[in-house]
């Protein structure tokens, strides 16, 4: 009997059902505000891995300010990282037509990265700039996910009840100060759910569809 149950229990771990959770792909929008004006969309596409950890990152960002002319913005940023440390960045943005195209690699001491073909080194301790990351209210050197310049922050944080779509959300509120200017929310489950930071020169809001 104590055979038969073990030669089962070695059935099941061979099984392919019982093989690690694959990657798991999420597809998810917040709509960009100007005041109460809605200006521009995110498409922000997350891969995770077995342990639920990030692997990697998309962000489409457009954005068009209406006044007396169109002020046009876009980004596309993909993001690569393992075990929580960024690996690889690369991403493009047109600023109402004044390009930025960065690149970035992970090395031992440092990142190696190119701003518009312009080499430069960042120190592995900055973080970008992108506030889908949780782990971004643990940094106080931060870099610019446009143009590389590094930031220097201080972080306060608050409990705060929020409306999202109608529903009351509990969440931690995270303000920026110093070199960037921003307020994060996230859930109970540290997902982002609300941001307030800069966009060409503008204070936006984004909202979690």
């Amino acid at each position: 009997m104590l055979r038969a149950v073990l030669m089962l229990l070695v059935l099941i771990a061979l099984s392919p059902g019982a093989a690690l959770a694959e990657k798991v792909q999420k597809n998810q929008f917040a709509s960009v505000y100007l005041k109460d004006d809605k200006i521009g969309q995110v498409h922000l596409t997350t891969i995770r891995n077995e342990k639920g950890e990030i692997e990697e990152m998309r962000a489409n960002a457009s954005v068009s300010f209406l006044g007396m002319e169109v002020y046009g913005f876009n980004q596309n940023l993909k993001e690569t990282w393992s075990s929580g440390e960024l690996q690889k960045m690369d991403g493009k943005t047109d600023d109402n037509g004044t390009a930025h195209e960065i690149s970035l690699s992970r090395g031992d001491t440092d990142y190696s990265a190119t701003y518009n073909g312009k080499d430069l080194t960042l120190p592995l301790k900055a973080f970008p700039t992108s506030p889908w990351h949780y782990s971004i209210t643990d940094n106080t050197l931060l870099f610019n996910i446009v143009d590389f310049d590094l930031l220097n922050v201080k972080i306060a944080k608050a409990n705060e009840t929020v409306e999202i779509n109608g529903k009351d959300i509990k969440t931690e509120k995270f303000t920026f100060t110093g070199d960037w200017e921003a307020k994060l929310w996230f859930d109970e489950s540290k997902e982002f759910v609300k941001g307030e930071y800069d966009v060409s020169g503008r204070q936006v809001m984004v909202i979690l569809d």
